[in-house]
């Protein structure tokens, strides 16, 4: 399966997640990103295509046929923001160990981070058709 437009799988039971994704959309320098949840069809279908992300609880950002997972995955969402937030894609030069390191740990607390709310934000109509089930 070969999308022309990136997309952003995420883990959406998770107030993080789901609160990284409203700032990207507040603060995407264009609307070229889609976005589906870990759980959706959408998302067992490229994990099918991907056997290496059966086990996966990272984000997930395909790019064409490219597919990245956790701190790569969030380096290559920054080069779709305005700045300042795009100057984060000169983290790539820490080693990956590294930074793979802290995505994990802040991964491992994300639910304790922020808990999912009564109240979120709503998308506009246009923004509604970049979410993928």
């Amino acid at each position: 399966m070969y999308h022309t437009n990136p997309i952003l799988l995420y883990d959406g039971s998770c107030g993080f997640c789901q609160r990284s994704v409203q700032f990207i959309l507040q603060h995407e320098r264009s609307e070229t990103i889609y976005f589906a949840p870990l759980q959706s069809e959408l998302a067992n279908k490229i994990k099918k295509e991907h056997p290496q992300l059966q086990n996966i609880d990272s984000i997930v950002f395909v790019k064409g046929k490219e597919v990245l997972v956790e701190s790569d995955a969030a380096l290559a969402l920054t080069a779709y923001l305005n700045a300042p937030y795009h100057m984060a894609l000169y983290a790539r030069f820490v080693p990956r160990f590294f930074r793979n390191y802290v995505y994990r740990f802040v991964a491992k607390y994300r639910h304790r981070l922020m808990r999912n709310n009564d109240a979120c934000l709503l998308p506009s109509a246009q923004q509604r058709k970049r979410f993928l089930s």
